[in-house]
């Protein structure tokens, strides 16, 4: 018999966080009532491995049993068990059986044949049970990360109302929650799956720059240039003017505001990218398909907007912390996570949820109209965006900039959101270039489709598919230009729950890229900041074809403006998944089509000024 028990302690609250232990094999042992118990060291160690803040009380295996007798611990105390520990919290899963995590690919494989698993939701009314559909949209699921899928699952089964989910192809763990995936919910909204950043979320801008200004150095002059972007943007006066809320009413029965302004605190970020994955690059469109010009409206939908050799400006950022303190407040009773739709708390939680997603999109215009008053000087509409402007400017003005602005957008995404809709979708009405509807096409009932990073894939006004969105994998490394597409086949896009990925996600967590980066580019470090340098990737997976013969290495001539250390190794290519590989999947499902790829040139994510 060996001397020990391998077994992996698991926090049964956030179960991306996991540990391995050794248990002595003694049977003595098994006993919990015996003072060095394996209960007792599974307690024991769980508080320090998986960073508890207090020590934990209860232990459930897989499929939420509580072991307590000496029978249950010579059952369960195997090799490779696993054991989920509680600080006092309910299990959290669905209560499916001992061998319920055994092959999680397997099951996955199962329940992808099948289309539907269900599971009982006790939100007091423990009759009420509800069918969630499940897709993953990866070719290969046993290519996703393990965690990322217990996460999918766990939330898929264990919160009321969810009646569809869908795993991007990008999907990777979150903290508790899985980043790269839908939940579509009936009568429940669930304010932690979209996260704390409110609204981020990526917007396009074309750029009047050539290609010939962006290329080699006259990059890194253009990447200089790129200053003054870190600080506050003017006044408070001038935040609410930018803000302002032209497309809504001062309602009662909607309870619309005159402006989005989040008050000084959070509008003192206004027009600030933020850390983290956020960034703001200059990319030069390499290959546009179908990008020729028709009258005919049907035609124009399925025209690519972008042009070969056009430059772009592409933003990432959100809601700058307002988001993440609208979730705080809204969580801090009891850290509640689900909430009836017909909660006066779910409707305070929905007006603000949409203010944060506005402000964020304003914060992304605010960005653009600040890179354009570096990158194209002289222009007046820019004007404003120069931080050594006159501080005083009428309003009209700062309307007007943020309307030239708008006249630049190419398209403007929150993939971190939470939206209502009619469900299941229904055929989108025919398209029209001047018609706008009030709401999107009808269907049978109301859903709420909870995006952790995925992107929409329709304009909510007028009910059609967006014709681009923007794929991004991490600096240096290609944006896929990506078409939805709304067909008979995927079931107007309930296949995939109106959703697409959003980048790349990440195949490292933060700390093993900081680690692995750092010592792959040691001495060498000023190879990830050069446009000039472009890297040898034998085994790279940025490229394009990769399994044609002779496949085209697009990796790097990418300028990064980034002084911060951390996170240059965190946010480096080799943390993210194969950007390609990600766009082929969606193809492959039939959710999407690839329209072309960008170049980034200059990519800016913090400058210490």
């Amino acid at each position: 018999m060996p001397s020990n028990t391998r077994v992996t302690l698991i926090s049964n609250a956030n179960q991306s966080r996991r540990a391995p232990l050794l248990l002595p094999s003694s049977s003595v042992y098994l006993d919990p009532q015996e003072k060095n118990s394996c209960r007792t060291r599974i307690i024991e160690a769980a508080q320090s491995k998986l960073r508890l803040k207090k020590k934990p009380t209860r232990i459930f295996v897989p499929g939420g049993h509580e072991p307590a007798s000496r029978q249950d611990w010579e059952r369960y105390c195997i090799n490779d068990a696993e054991f989920l520990v509680s600080m006092g919290e309910e299990y959290v899963g669905s209560s499916e059986g001992e061998n319920s995590r055994n092959n999680l690919e397997g099951k996955f494989q199962r329940q992808l044949a099948l289309g539907t698993t269900t599971s009982t939701h006790d939100d007091g009314n423990n009759d009420e049970q509800s069918v969630c559909s499940m897709e993953v949209l990866a070719d290969d699921v046993a290519e996703l990360d393990q965690t990322a899928l217990s996460q999918f699952e766990t939330t898929a089964r264990s919160l009321p109302g969810i009646i569809h989910v869908v795993a991007q192809p990008d999907l990777h763990p979150g903290t508790k929650f899985p980043i790269g995936a839908v939940f579509v919910s009936q009568g429940w909204i669930h304010p932690p799956l979209i996260g704390g950043d409110i609204g981020c979320g990526m917007a396009w801008y074309r750029c009047r720059l050539t290609r010939a200004q962006v290329q080699g150095d006259k990059g890194r002059k253009v990447a200089e240039k790129l200053r003054g972007l870190e600080g506050p943007w003017r006044t408070q006066e001038d935040c609410e003017a930018w803000l302002s809320a032209d497309d809504c009413t001062n309602n009662d029965d909607d309870n619309a505001t005159a402006t989005y302004s989040a008050g000084a605190k959070w509008d003192a970020a206004l027009g600030t990218i933020g850390a983290g994955n956020h960034f703001a690059e200059l990319q030069v469109v390499e290959e546009a398909l179908k990008s020729t010009e028709t009258d005919d409206a049907a035609a124009t939908a399925q025209v690519c907007p972008l042009y070969q050799d056009e430059t772009l400006l592409l933003v990432h950022s959100g809601s700058r912390g307002l988001g993440s303190d609208i979730l705080k407040t809204v969580t801090a009773d009891g850290g509640q996570t689900s909430m009836r739709d017909d909660d006066p708390k779910a409707k305070a939680y929905m007006q603000q949820h949409d203010r944060a997603c506005k402000w964020a999109s304003r914060n992304r215009d605010l960005i653009a109209l600040r890179f354009l008053a570096c990158l194209e000087p002289g222009d007046e509409a820019w004007e404003l965006g120069d931080s050594n402007a006159p501080a005083a400017a009428p309003p009209a003005r700062i309307h007007a900039a943020r309307e030239s602005m708008q006249r630049r957008k190419v398209v403007d995404i929150w993939h971190n959101s939470m939206e209502k809709t009619a469900w299941p979708p229904q055929p989108p009405p025919p398209p029209s270039l001047h018609s706008l509807q009030d709401s999107p096409p009808a269907g049978n009932e109301v859903a709420y489709i909870h995006r952790k990073g995925a992107a929409p894939v329709y304009d909510p006004r007028t009910g059609q598919p967006l014709r681009v969105l923007p794929l991004p994998g991490s600096r240096a490394t290609p944006t896929l230009i990506i078409h939805p597409l709304l067909t008979r086949e995927n079931r107007w896009g309930l296949q995939n729950a109106l959703s697409l990925a959003h980048g790349a996600g990440r195949a490292m967590s933060r700390a093993k890229a900081a680690d692995y980066v750092r010592k792959k580019y040691r001495g060498q470090e000023d190879q990830l900041l050069r446009g000039d340098v472009v890297r040898s990737e034998p085994s790279s997976n940025k490229k394009k074809n990769k399994a044609a013969a002779g496949p085209e290495d697009v990796f790097g001539g990418t300028w990064v403006i980034c002084e911060d250390k951390g996170l240059v190794w965190e946010e480096a290519p080799e943390a993210y998944k194969d950007v390609w590989e990600v766009g082929r999947d969606l193809v492959a499902k039939g959710v999407a089509e690839r329209w072309g790829w960008c170049r980034a040139k200059v990519s800016y994510k913090i400058r210490n000024e």
